[in-house]
């Protein structure tokens, strides 16, 4: 199972959801793979990989032909290795296009590689680039982490239609897994009225856990450690925890369509954090 994490604004806990998920699959007994397509490197540099030490990365897969065996490395956690990101991906759109079939690139050199994983994660650039088609060319299903702002929930329904029309151009078959709240306020009215009108509008494809504002999930990349190895005691952990269980429910089911119901009112309500709990942000 590949699963695109895609967002077109960055700012919305992506690289956090995609770190902190694969690491919570890890723990969990899956073999996981990240695969790091952002030309930032943020999740690689979560997981501890000094800037120096970024290559080989993707670059070299989707543009070197390196095989991509070659440029996955372990990570301190067991069941858990990454494909890391460079800078040399910030240019790479237009090498891309020169090459035949650049949408594919990504879908080719993972065929050899994916069946090693039960789950492999990709955290995509915060645009709809060739990268990002790549991703979703060679995925079998995406999510869209979203805060629950105004001008973020606008943006969803443009997201899903151009991963639409870019399914029907390539003839993907990357179905909605789900989308997530990320960074959940419930101290703000506005925090409140945005995510009810995200789950009103959108309905059991929003998943059912949501990540509530974490100062710990902000502190721990700095340190180079998984939300897990830093404070595994936080709500962030465990919301990342009841995230890979729905995450699993809700990519378990063979030929499952696109994500339109998910876990039954009382299965939706045991993965919820009580409100009351989220009076400040919280450890």
């Amino acid at each position: 199972m590949i699963t695109a994490l895609v967002s077109k604004k960055g700012g919305v806990g992506k690289t956090t959801t995609a770190v902190s998920l694969a690491a919570a699959l890890a723990l969990a007994g899956r073999r996981t793979l990240l695969i790091d397509l952002d030309s930032q490197a943020s999740a690689s540099l979560s997981l501890g990989v000094p800037r120096h030490l970024l290559a080989p990365s993707t670059a070299d897969v989707l543009l070197r032909e390196m095989p991509a065996w070659r440029a996955v490395r372990a990570t301190a956690l067991p069941n858990l290795h990454l494909l890391t990101a460079s800078a040399d991906l910030h240019d790479v759109e237009e090498e891309l296009t020169q090459m035949p079939d650049p949408a594919k690139r990504l879908q080719r050199a993972l065929v050899d590689l994916t069946p090693d994983y039960e789950i492999t994660l990709i955290d995509c650039p915060a645009t709809m680039s060739l990268i990002t088609t790549n991703a979703l060319v060679a995925a079998d299903s995406f999510m869209l982490p979203v805060v629950p702002q105004y001008l973020a929930l606008e943006g969803v329904q443009n997201l899903l239609e151009g991963v639409r029309r870019m399914r029907h151009r390539y003839g993907t078959g990357a179905r909605l897994a789900g989308i997530v709240l990320t960074m959940v306020d419930y101290r703000t009215r506005a925090g409140k009225e945005n995510a009810a009108r995200l789950r009103a509008l959108y309905g059991d494809r929003v998943f059912a856990v949501e990540v509530r504002t974490n100062v710990r999930l902000a502190e721990a990349p700095e340190r180079g450690l998984t939300i897990f190895e830093y404070d595994a005691r936080s709500t962030g952990a465990r919301a990342y925890q009841l995230l890979s269980q729905e995450f699993l429910w809700r990519t378990a089911a063979d030929g499952q369509p696109e994500a339109q119901a998910g876990p039954g009112p009382r299965r939706a309500e045991a993965y919820r954090f009580p409100q009351s709990s989220a009076s400040g942000p919280q450890h």
